[in-house]
């Protein structure tokens, strides 16, 4: 089984999701980038994109999000977004 990693998706009004993850792959300002469990201290600005989030099960779940910034740390990653809305598709 792959290693997980806690994550919490936030916006100033709620929180979307929070628990354990395989991977996620976010909208960086340079580009797309993913996340493992034991990533490097991480702190980006994301883009306007999708987020993809892989959990504890496998199942990928998708979502929009705006502006906003990502951190991860000691196996613990946050998405902190202006806006996160269910993906297209």
């Amino acid at each position: 089984m792959a290693s997980l990693f806690k994550l919490s998706i936030l916006t100033p009004e709620k929180t979307v999701f929070e628990g354990d993850v395989q991977y996620v792959e976010a909208p960086g300002s340079e580009g797309y980038f993913g996340v493992l469990a034991h990533h490097a201290a991480l702190v980006t600005a994301l883009s306007v994109g999708t987020l993809t989030v892989r959990g504890a099960t496998g199942s990928e779940e998708r979502w929009q999000v705006a502006a906003g910034c990502f951190e991860v740390s000691n196996n613990v990653a946050t998405v902190l977004a202006d806006a996160v809305s269910a993906a297209k598709g």
